[in-house]
């Protein structure tokens, strides 16, 4: 097994660096690459971390899965890419400085493209060739708090096979909040464009099961959950019989029909109500948003709604986000 310069023979672990640019002084752009090549045949399990680039909770999991696991007892291949979006890592922001793309819309890529979209391309190259499943993780931006929660999307143009998989797969990584997103009539989700462009969504169109796992917030370690992403990691690769031992069932779970943005249309301080995890009834408080001379407006719940992810810093400008809601939930 080889990507850029990791290799690894079976029963071995390799790292090593996937180019996929340079910068103007002719220093080399890399991607991190960690292969845990099993002794025995299975399948391709590929984990791709800090699209975002302040996205890495996800990131420091599945390096320590990977250096806890004995390739030697494995089966089938562990592939882990820890910060796919390596401009934005160094800057300890979302989006590549170079280009002010998210690289999470810019799949399959274009090789004679823009920065981002050669970054997709080569990166999408590998996981195409090689993957047999794919998790994606993000957190949430740096100033939210979040609980951990899977995004598994009904995908139009993929096969029915692969979008019942890739439902089945993200409840085996078992956390209570799952989001189940039809990407032909998505609402409230992100502003910043259409979905087709997301990793997970393009391995979905060439037959690979994939979807997001959202680890808490961002530009931050958070040891909780980088467990949860851990256990939630070895549950999938249970499931695939690349490790021995049975996925550890989530004793409830939430499926999400749909989701939604609450932006602020006043600009000061956000004052939060709730928590991530919280359960909110129409007409309860949200948060208010207040400068230093009088209370501006008050957030409310509009229908029952579950706190996927709240504000922690409180400066806030007309029309940010302030929590990001679950809604219509089984």
């Amino acid at each position: 097994m080889k990507i850029g310069t990791a290799s690894a023979a079976k029963g071995e672990r390799g790292t090593g660096l996937l180019k996929v640019g340079e910068l103007s002084l002719h220093s080399d752009v890399f991607i991190p690459v960690i292969i845990v090549h099993g002794k025995e045949e299975g399948p391709t399990f590929w984990i791709n971390g800090a699209v975002h680039g302040d996205e890495i909770n996800g990131s420091l999991a599945m390096y320590e899965v990977a250096w806890e696991l004995n390739p030697k007892k494995l089966k089938g291949t562990l592939i882990c890419t820890p910060i796919a979006n390596t401009m934005a890592y160094h800057w300890r922001q979302t989006f590549n400085p170079l280009d002010h793309l998210d690289l999470d819309r810019q799949f399959p890529g274009d090789p004679e493209g823009v920065f981002s979209q050669r970054v997709a391309y080569q990166l999408f190259r590998e996981v195409k060739e090689k993957a047999n499943y794919l998790i994606n993780f993000h957190t949430h931006a740096t100033s939210y708090s979040a609980v951990p929660y899977v995004v598994f999307k009904s995908v139009p143009d993929a096969k029915l096979q692969v979008n019942h998989e890739t439902e089945k797969v993200a409840r085996i990584f078992g956390v209570l909040a799952n989001c189940r997103v039809d990407i032909g009539t998505a609402r409230g989700e992100q502003p910043s464009g259409p979905l087709f462009g997301g990793l997970d969504v393009n391995c979905m169109l060439n037959g690979i099961p994939a979807f997001m796992a959202e680890m808490g917030g961002g530009g931050r370690f958070e040891r909780e959950n980088i467990e949860v992403a851990k256990k939630g990691i070895k549950n999938v690769m249970k499931y695939l019989k690349m490790i021995p031992g049975e996925p550890e069932a989530a004793h409830e779970q939430y499926i999400f029909r749909s989701r939604k943005f609450l932006y602020s249309n006043r600009a000061g301080l956000a004052i939060m109500a709730v928590k991530p995890g919280d359960i909110l009834n129409p007409g309860e408080k949200i948060a208010h948003i207040m400068d230093f001379f009088s209370e501006l407006e008050v957030l409310r719940a509009k229908e029952r709604s579950y706190i996927l992810g709240a504000r922690v810093n409180p400066v806030i400008h007309t029309g940010e986000r302030v929590a990001l809601l679950g809604l219509d939930w089984e």
